[in-house]
């Protein structure tokens, strides 16, 4: 009787202990499925997007063309030599970039030199920056042109303005004629004047003696 009671309480020990199991079990395999729901309603941000480099359309274009066409996008990367033909181009060349539309820079630097019937040395970046980022550094040079335009204008306008200073002050071409001239009229008169008080002089001892 006392082994039968044994063996009823240790299956029972051992029934409450499997359904003690599963119920943890259970709870704690439940707890990651609600947090996966939880952020199921979140949008997934590539890691791509915190790259450093794509975070703005000035880094886009250090990290991909700088190399070649320089930080400041003047053609003199660190690949300007003599031996790499043809030379890259300076993208704040005014003159240069005004003939040029947004379209054709957009296939340009999408497909490639290439394509544009240029050399082979610019690689298509059309798959790897895509439409919006490369709009990005066309607009990002445009900004460098311009601001090199502005920087070109004013030693012209600072020139006009020392030209302007020097008449105003008698530095011109012409004013040191008219110094000259109005010295020598000036020595003139007084000469004159200084000769006709000797004259009187010399004339009034005469008329004593």
């Amino acid at each position: 009787m006392l082994i039968k009671n044994f063996i009823i309480g240790t299956v029972c020990i051992l029934l409450m202990a499997g359904v003690f199991s599963r119920v943890v079990i259970g709870t704690e395999e439940g707890e990651p499925s609600s947090a996966t729901n939880d952020s199921a309603g979140q949008p997934i941000v590539l890691v791509e997007e915190y790259k450093a480099y794509l975070a703005t359309p000035k880094n886009t274009f250090q990290y991909f063309c700088s190399p070649c066409h320089g930080e400041f996008a003047n053609g003199k990367g660190i690949y300007f030599t003599i031996d790499l033909q043809p030379t890259p181009r300076d993208l704040t060349d005014v003159e240069y970039m005004s003939k040029l539309t947004d379209d054709y820079l957009l296939n340009f630097i999408s497909k490639g030199s290439a394509v544009m019937e240029k050399s082979d040395l610019c690689p298509p970046w059309g798959g790897t920056l895509g439409e919006d980022r490369i709009k990005g550094v066309i607009a990002y040079l445009r900004g460098l042109t311009i601001e090199k335009s502005k920087t070109e204008g004013k030693p012209a306008e600072k020139e006009a303005e020392g030209k302007e200073v020097k008449v105003a002050m008698g530095g011109g071409k012409g004013t040191p004629k008219v110094v000259i001239w109005s010295v020598l009229i000036i020595l003139c008169v007084v000469f004159v004047f200084a000769a006709r008080k000797e004259w009187k002089k010399l004339s009034e001892e005469q008329s004593i003696v």
